[in-house]
């Protein structure tokens, strides 16, 4: 795939569609660099690194499944890419401080990239989740 054959936004995508909805967890390593920042893993106390970013995808596989993404906008420029989004499935694990519903959950959700040589440095999302006393989430600042 080569990061340089892609844009921003075709990096977002990439990495919204393949690695988090299809769970292509191999394609982190084309992505990101080595040393980038997931800010959202490193809230939970998550390991660094791209190593970060595998853990978070996986852990919130581990709490939503039957996991369904709508991707609404992405826009980006060389070195910064944000999107937009929701995506729904069934809460079966502990997420966002919430004990496991087993019901339906929605969310919305905004994430962003930095990038250097076409590679993500730093992630950072913002979320909304709708559990009966919604849940938002800013990883830029996690406790408030």
């Amino acid at each position: 795939m080569g990061t340089a054959e892609v844009n921003s936004e075709a990096l977002m995508r990439i990495y919204l569609e393949r690695v988090v909805a299809d769970g292509e967890l191999d394609l982190i390593d084309e992505l990101a660099h080595a040393d980038m920042v997931d800010e959202a893993n490193q809230a939970f106390g998550g390991p660094a690194g791209r190593a970060g970013l595998v853990a978070h995808v996986r852990g919130f596989h581990r709490c939503i499944k039957d996991f369904e993404l709508t991707v609404e906008r992405v826009v980006g420029n060389d070195d910064t890419v944000m999107a937009w989004g929701s995506f729904s499935g069934v809460h079966v694990g502990p997420w966002l401080g919430q004990k496991p519903t087993g019901q339906p959950i929605q969310a919305t959700v905004f994430s962003f990239f930095d990038l250097n040589d076409g590679r993500i440095t730093r992630y950072r999302l913002w979320l909304h989740a709708g559990f009966d006393d919604p849940v938002v989430f800013d990883s830029s600042c996690p406790d408030g």
